[in-house]
Formats: structure tokens, sequence, C-alpha cells
């Protein structure tokens, strides 16, 4: 029987962190995560199966919005600058994290890697909030800043894959099928469209939501993970999906009212209050070591292609949240992360949500 007590609660934080989300002008996602950590903590709510499925579901709806909002055609315009700034935005940090913990620690190497990967992330959700607020999503700066952000997420998602790498003839027979789904899903999308579309059942969603449950089971039985075949799936829907924002419209509806906030919530209630001030030493540390190889790795790029917003730029490259949060989570459904250890990293990748936002409002450039 489904506890009515945790649900009541549970439906609350949802609604009340909607509200304060719009009021401080920040992430959702970020209040949720402090909910979560409240329910958890403080009033000692459980995580009920509900809640576990609708995050789950969340987070693979995630990753493929993640993967169906990237847009070749900008990539392909940007491919120098996008390809060479996302791969050290991923690449430096990646190996400044693990040089710090393996300086600090004596955790496994999965675990350097897994808490590392988490905090290489650039948070496309803060990116695409800021640079909307400041209205330079549509202009030539906009559209670099978002194309890094895509090459970095891109390749933290094939990361996950090597957290815990166990490849066997399945991956080879999933990755040989992906480029027949580039063919045959593009062509389903749009006869559903065009044959069951604009009706109120919604069948064309409902293919998509079955499309993302079937790629991600065979991407997790292929040693891929699920997350990593839902993004793929994303990418493969992009085109299609952009041509039809009504239906990246109700997508968007059905994952920010409740699978999204269920994965965050559920995410914030797995933190451990104590383990949070108990490491509040290596958080801050962690959070240090990102931004400053983010710096290290970026800047001088950024000055040398984006002279107009350098530092403006490095900062958001500097963000990171749902795909860090993801990351994570994968990490400690793996074993990989123990609670400690996954507080520590979702903390760190909090903060890095908030912390480098924050100063690169100082930077916005006045024109662009």
């Amino acid at each position: 029987m489904v506890d009515l007590y945790s649900t009541a609660l549970i439906a609350t934080a949802i609604v009340i962190a909607g509200i304060i989300a719009i009021r401080a002008k920040i992430s959702s996602s970020i209040i949720e995560v402090v909910l979560g950590v409240i329910l958890a903590n403080v009033l000692m709510v459980k995580i009920e199966s509900w809640l576990e499925f609708l995050a789950t579901f969340g987070g693979l709806t995630l990753t493929f919005l993640a993967g169906a909002e990237v847009e070749s055609a900008l990539l392909k315009r940007k491919a120098k600058v996008s390809g060479i700034i996302g791969s050290l935005a991923f690449l430096v940090p990646l190996i400044a994290e693990i040089a710090f913990l393996t300086l600090i620690t004596d955790w496994t190497w999965q675990t350097k890697f897994a808490m590392s990967l988490a905090l290489t992330t650039t948070s496309v959700a803060v990116v695409y909030a800021v640079l909307t607020e400041y209205e330079i999503m549509r202009t030539d700066l906009g559209k670099i800043i978002v194309a890094v952000t895509f090459v970095n997420d891109i390749l933290v998602i094939i990361g996950i894959s090597f957290i815990q790498p166990s490849f066997n003839i399945l991956t080879a027979i999933f990755l040989l099928t992906l480029p027949v789904l580039v063919f045959v899903i593009p062509k389903l999308i749009n006869n559903m469209i065009l044959k069951f579309g604009k009706r109120a059942i919604e069948v064309e969603v409902r293919f998509i939501f079955a499309a993302l449950f079937i790629v991600s089971f065979f991407a997790d039985q292929a040693k891929m993970h699920a997350v990593f075949g839902a993004f793929v799936l994303g990418l493969i829907f992009a085109n299609s999906l952009q041509k039809h924002q009504e239906i990246m419209g109700k997508m968007r509806t059905v994952t920010f009212t409740v699978l999204s906030p269920a994965f965050f919530i559920k995410a914030g209630m797995l933190i451990s209050a104590t383990a949070v001030v108990q490491s509040a030493a290596l958080i801050g540390g962690l959070l240090a070591v990102k931004l400053a190889s983010k710096f290290g790795g970026c800047y001088l790029l950024c000055r040398k292609w984006i002279p107009e917003a350098p530092e403006f730029s490095t900062l958001l490259f500097s963000t990171g949240l749902t795909i860090g949060t993801i990351t994570a989570t994968v990490g400690r459904d793996l074993g990989v992360l123990n609670q400690t250890q996954f507080t520590v990293t979702l903390t760190a990748v909090i903060l890095s949500a908030v912390v480098p936002t924050i100063i690169a409002k100082k930077f916005v450039p006045q024109k662009v």
C-alpha cells in the first residue's frame, strides 16, 4: 500500500520547489535536491517504490532530452571551436579531479573516476537559463557556448559507460544496431505524427517513451548503461523533434512537472546531512579543483575564440547539474559510490551549479 504521508509531503515539496525557483530565479532542480535532503534527514520520509520508478524514469527522460536538444547543424558550424574547448572542458577537470582524489584518498580507481566524471559536466539547464535571461541565446556567442556545452556533456555520457566497463558481444551488436535506428526511428516518428498526431491520447509521445525504455533496456544489457541508450536515442530523435516543437513541449511538460522533480528529490533524499558536515573540506576542495581546472582548460581558448566574453563563457562551462547528478546516481547504483561518496559528489555538483552562475552574472557581456 502506498504511504500517503510520504506521497503528500513529496507532492507538496514539488510545488514549493517550483515557487521558490521562480521567485529566486534559480533552477528548480537545486531546490528539489535541498527539499529532498530535508524530507529524508528531518521529516524521516522514506524512498517509496513509486518514487524509485519515477526517479529512474526521470533520469532517463532528462538524459533523452539532453540528447534531443543537441543541434547537429550547430555542432557542424562550430565544429572546431566547440570540439576543442568542449574536449578540454571535459578532460582537464577529469584529470585534475582524479589527481586531487588520488592525493588525498585511498579510494578505488572506479570511485575516483565516477566522482571526477560527475564534476566535469557543463549544465545545459543552467547555460540555457542564463543565456535566455540576458537575451544572448540567439546570438553567435550563445550558439558557441551551447555547442561547447553539448560536446562536454556528450563526452561525459560516453564516459559513464566506463565507470564499470564489462563490454561483451551484446555491446558490439548494440553499437552496430544504432546506425539502423538512425534511419528507422525518424521515419517511424514522422509516420506516427502524420497518422495519429494532434489527438488527445498522444500516440507519438507514448511511442517516444516506449522507444526510450526499449533502447535503454538493450543499452543496459549491452553493458553501455541505460543512460547512454537514452542519450543516443535523444540524438536520433533530435532533428525530428526540433521540427515538431509541440511534441518537444509535451515531453518537457511531462518531464518537468513530475519526472524531473522525482529524480532530484530522490537524489536529495540519498544525501546524508551528517556526511555533508563531516566532509565539508573535501566538498570545498572538489569544487575548487573543478573551477580552477575549467578555468585552466578553457580560459585562454575562450580569449582566442570568444574574445567578447571569455570570463563569462568560462564560468558557464564550469557549471554542472543534471548530467552531473545522473552520473553520481549511476555511480551509486553500480555500487561504485557509497552514501558518503555520493553525498560529497552530489553536493559539489550542486554547488558548481550555483557558485559559477553567481560569479558569471558580474561578467555578462554588454554588446554581443
